[in-house]
């Protein structure tokens, strides 16, 4: 079971977080249903559908990362959450792949007003030349609006954790953007 990570962008929120980055097989597309969400036709906020990619300073080191997550068809029929994360913490060149996705919940961004998601499942992990181990992983999104590393409403947000309680905390874009849909 993933280690609970208060990720400090919603008071009371809970989650864990990890490092993720680029390898060269594909996620699979689906995973089972998420244990956030009771589902069923028209049960699901907006919000859905998050994609982003960018760059993040936390104080532990440069993070870079892309990820699609993609759960309206658990809303509206099959119950499957589709999508891939990809992350890549540059100081030990540490890279994230996810092969599953089977948790989603998304929420309102009390404190900036965006909307937020925390997503998770299990990943591919390696570090620098290494070899791949798989762990279970928890990342966090924000869209605080346009353009996703400028202040005002933003910036958005990103985060992740890994079971190994590595993390990067969720930290503001400093390049890139993250979109709720």
């Amino acid at each position: 079971m993933l280690k609970q990570i208060n990720v400090g962008f919603v008071s009371g929120l809970a989650a864990a977080t990890l490092l993720a980055w680029g390898c060269d097989r594909p996620a699979t597309p689906s995973s089972p249903k998420p244990s956030f969400w009771t589902g069923g036709s028209g049960n699901c906020p907006a919000g859905e559908k998050f994609t982003g990619g960018g760059r993040i300073d936390p104080p532990i080191g440069k993070t870079t990362f892309g990820f699609n997550v993609n759960a309206r068809d658990f809303c509206e029929s099959d119950g499957s959450i589709k999508g891939e994360l990809q992350t890549v913490y540059h100081p030990t060149h540490t890279r994230i792949h996810s092969l599953t996705i089977d948790q989603f919940f998304s929420f309102q961004d009390a404190e900036r007003g965006g909307r937020c998601a925390v997503f998770g499942g299990t990943a591919r992990v390696k570090d620098g030349n290494g070899s791949w181990v798989q762990e279970e992983f928890a990342a966090s999104a924000c869209d605080n609006g346009e353009p996703g590393s400028s202040p005002g409403g933003g910036p958005d947000r990103y985060g992740i954790a890994l079971q190994d309680d590595r993390h990067t905390g969720t930290a503001d874009l400093t390049g890139g953007n993250i979109q709720a849909h």
